[in-house]
């Protein structure tokens, strides 16, 4: 194997790789990102190299998969893993530089102590090691960097005015206790016209949500000043470590040619995805550490959560109230949690949900987006009446809660992937308390659709398996006691203190908001803390 040394070692170029890559090289330490894919242009619905579609029937089910976005998901016959027939898993992966990154929805929530101290209120689970007060220097950096702001901003500091049904709609949520505020969302405006095409239609002169990608901002900004190396299509298997028990680098297989390599760095930062950086620390097998780097707990690969999603209900908003013609681009709202807060118990489950709201108009030929065109008119053709009306869709999204059983393995079988590395076996299901939240959901938004004056047109009822809402979290769990977690409050393993881990395996709970932009703010506030060891 040919090494080489550097000062760190980042796996993975998505959300939390790169921009722990660019924090390195700001504080000008010699970097190398390993990443498992290529370096797709973004116009790759001519590419050359896609799969068969019948090896991408696992990624088909993602919702971004489409003509413009194939080649940044994998394989699915190259990239195995294993379930339990009775309790499936869906895992979405991309495997390009930039990783999910370039195909997120750009949605953006902070969490907080609410969520970080859940396990104090209901006893389940462990608490973050962390306050949101600690963290939120590190959410105002990430939200910056991420360009975040209202869907519906039109210039610094303004907003577009609501529709007349729109307003009416937030008038008749705040009836039944719930607010609609406008969507926190990431939308790339610092260089439109350098913009690529839309993801999902493909077109450039669309008002689509383009949110920021780690390739095209911290990766871009890491490459500028010299100090990043970038290794494409370098599958990693294993850290490695010496005799004192201190991690000394990474060995992987290169895609292209099955060679082997092999790498050092004073600091290893584990950003390759939830079950990825799980799956790495699993193979990572020593006398030291028999049953994966980092376990002495006993935890790792445990705790597995990912959202609770699939409840869809659509509608039409019908009336005097539609969108302006200035006004046709989508409105993007969200409701937030308003269940089990606190000491407050007056649900039938714990934890709770929020929904994003999506309203357009009927006139769907002035709907900016061709893919979110087509599923919204799908599901509420049936009540057009072309008179103004609106579209309005609510889509849910809640707390599954930690469970030790649900959880990941190395595969008994033996079972491989195209380079030779064992894969996982996922053991992960809905119980009780997540069914409860579902049917809670559907009759919530049917309150709420109805108390607006809608006409209902479909309602999706039953959610989706683990895995489809790509949130997946959990399994290398922060906490204070190294008896109980993997990792300490800055993301650092207890028993290996330059190896850090820092994307969404990292947290002991999931809370309801989409991850990404914690997930940046762990890991640049990781990178502070390993800079001032260094």
């Amino acid at each position: 194997m040919a090494r080489e040394d550097f000062d760190v070692v980042v796996v993975g170029s998505g959300m939390a790789g790169a921009a722990a890559a660019h924090r390195f090289c700001e504080a000008g330490l010699k970097v190398l990102v390993v990443e498992a894919g290529d370096d797709t242009p973004v116009s790759a619905s001519g590419a050359s190299n896609l799969p068969d579609p019948a090896d991408q029937q696992i990624q088909a089910r993602c919702y971004a998969f489409g003509r413009n976005t194939r080649p940044y998901f994998v394989n699915d016959s190259d990239n195995p893993y294993c379930t339990p027939s009775e309790r499936p898993f869906t895992w979405i992966r991309a495997h390009a530089v930039g990783g999910k990154s370039l195909l997120w929805a750009g949605h953006c929530y902070r969490m907080d102590d609410l969520d970080f101290k859940a396990a104090q209120f209901d006893g389940v689970g462990a608490v973050w090691p962390l306050t949101y007060r600690e963290i939120a220097p590190y959410y105002d950096r990430a939200e910056e960097i991420l360009q975040v702001r209202c869907a519906h901003s039109v210039g610094p500091g303004e907003e577009r005015k609501l529709s007349d049904a729109e307003a009416r709609m937030q008038t008749a949520f705040a009836g039944k206790g719930r607010k609609l505020i406008g969507a926190r969302v990431s939308h790339n405006r610092a260089h439109p016209e350098t913009m690529g095409p839309c993801l999902s239609c493909g077109e450039t002169t669309a008002e689509c949500l383009r949110p920021v990608n780690s390739r095209d901002s911290t990766l871009a900004a890491a490459l500028k000043t010299g100090l990043l190396t970038l290794w494409t299509q370098s599958r990693v298997r294993s850290v490695t470590i010496d005799s004192s028990g201190k991690a000394t680098g990474v060995t992987g297989v290169r895609r292209a040619t099955g060679e082997l390599f092999g790498v050092t760095g004073r600091i290893i930062f584990l950003c390759a995805s939830a079950l990825e950086s799980t799956r790495i620390l699993l193979n990572s097998t020593s006398a030291t550490f028999p049953d994966g780097l980092g376990n002495s707990s006993g935890v790792l690969g445990h705790y597995l959560m990912d959202h609770v999603s699939g409840i869809v209900l659509t509608a039409i908003l019908s009336g005097d109230g539609g969108l302006r013609k200035e006004n046709a681009r989508a409105g993007m709202f969200y409701v937030p949690r308003c269940q089990n807060l606190g000491d407050q118990r007056d649900h039938g489950f714990l934890r709770g949900y929020g929904y994003q709201v999506f309203t357009m108009r009927a006139d769907h030929e002035l709907l900016p987006c061709a893919r979110t065109q087509k599923k919204l008119v799908r599901d509420g053709t049936a009540a057009l009446d072309g008179d103004g009306a609106q579209i309005v869709q609510l889509i849910g999204f809640g707390e599954m809660l930690p469970h030790y059983d649900n959880c990941v393995e190395i595969d008994k079988e033996g079972r491989t992937d195209v380079c030779g590395i064992p894969v996982l076996r996922i053991d992960c299901r809905h119980r009780e308390n997540e069914i409860a939240m579902a049917q809670d959901m559907v009759s919530s938004g049917l309150e709420l659709l109805k108390a607006a004056g809608t006409t209902v047109t479909h309602v999706q009822s039953i959610p989706w398996e683990p895995g489809l809402a790509i949130h997946e979290a959990g399994t290398c769990r922060m906490g204070d006691d190294p008896a109980t977690s993997v990792l300490n409050r800055f993301n650092q393993c207890h028993d290996v203190l330059n190896v850090f881990v820092t994307d969404g395996s990292s947290f002991p709970s999931i809370g309801v908001q989409n991850p990404a932009l914690t997930i940046m703010a762990l890991t640049l506030r990781a990178c502070d803390h390993a800079i001032r060891q260094l």
